[in-house]
């Protein structure tokens, strides 16, 4: 897909992009810097409301000078993470991120604009339309939040070789992620398993659940795949909500309820999990077509997302 690239170049160029949040409301966009003034009256006329500049968190006491239109009576501002969307997918991480990721100065103007003009407006400006999430998508793909740390031999009970242990730690979290590939080289896709994070299961051998013997079952086909993968997701403990709060599920499934029902009585989400780090370590290692060693629909479908190209085993 070419929105992106597409509306970048636009931003560039001083042009106007059409930015559509989470709930679908339609915002023009503007790199602010020298913004052009012919295009910031043309957010006047058929914007609404007041002109918002977005800002990141370390120019929120200084803006640029240069970035401040003088012809508007008034603007808010956004202050959005310095980590952009790679942080949270909120419209001011996405102006923000639209005016760094064309080459300019991190400072974007929005101002929204009513439904039944948001069709003429494009139309007749040929505006790129992006969302937040194709945004977001973007960055997940074509950048890494994970530094490599360290690489060292792992011997298992699972294979007369050592498999190579690949450690990685996010940047934005802090939380350290392990790659274990087994001995040899794959002919093409390699198997891969995605296992996400279970003490209780995979440590402590919990029959609530069968994370434990997935664990072993992939190990045990990935060594006798050559230079098959295992992506162990640290932080995806109880679908990504933590151990704690795992255990607070636990209590009201002794109650009678099922897993989905207990994390929406805690006001939890039915599954936190993310992919786009599972995806940037398999790229890392070299990879963007794997064999998934999985019957979860979403874990495929996410990892897609993310420019992972996968096949069913």
């Amino acid at each position: 897909m070419q929105t992106v690239p597409l509306a970048l170049e636009h931003i560039r160029r001083g042009g106007i992009v059409l930015l559509t949040d989470h709930v679908g409301i339609g915002h023009l966009a503007l790199a602010a810097h020298r913004a052009p003034t012919n295009a910031v009256d043309e957010m006047a006329r058929f914007g609404t409301g007041v002109f918002q500049l977005a800002v990141t968190a370390g120019d929120f006491d200084q803006p640029d000078g240069d970035a401040l239109i003088p012809a508007l009576p008034e603007f808010q501002i956004l202050v959005a993470s310095v980590d952009g969307l790679l942080h949270r997918e909120g419209l001011a991480e996405a102006a923000v991120d639209l005016a760094r990721l064309s080459g300019l100065y991190p400072q974007t103007l929005l101002r929204a604009v009513a439904p039944q003009d948001l069709k003429v407006f494009a139309k007749r400006h040929g505006l790129p339309r992006l969302t937040i999430a194709d945004l977001a998508h973007h960055r997940r793909r074509y950048e890494t939040v994970l530094d490599f740390v360290a690489v060292a031999d792992l011997p298992t009970a699972y294979s007369d070789h050592p498999f190579r242990a690949h450690s990685f730690q996010s940047r934005l979290d802090g939380v350290e992620h392990l790659a274990l590939v087994a001995p040899g080289t794959a002919i093409s896709a390699p198997l891969v398993r995605i296992h996400s994070e279970c003490l209780t299961g995979d440590a402590f051998g919990s029959l609530r659940c069968d994370c434990g013997p997935q664990l072993q079952e992939s190990l045990r086909r990935l060594a006798a795949s050559p230079g098959g993968i295992l992506v162990y997701m640290r932080g995806h403990e109880g679908r990504g909500i933590g151990l704690a709060n795992k255990m607070r599920a636990y209590a009201l499934q002794d109650q009678g309820m099922d897993t989905v029902e207990a994390n929406r009585a805690l006001g939890l989400p039915d599954d936190a999990r993310d992919y786009a780090q599972a995806a940037q370590i398999l790229r890392i290692l070299g990879h963007d077509q794997i064999r998934l060693l999985s019957n979860n629909p979403e874990k495929a479908a996410s990892l897609k997302r993310h420019g992972i190209r996968v096949a069913k085993v």
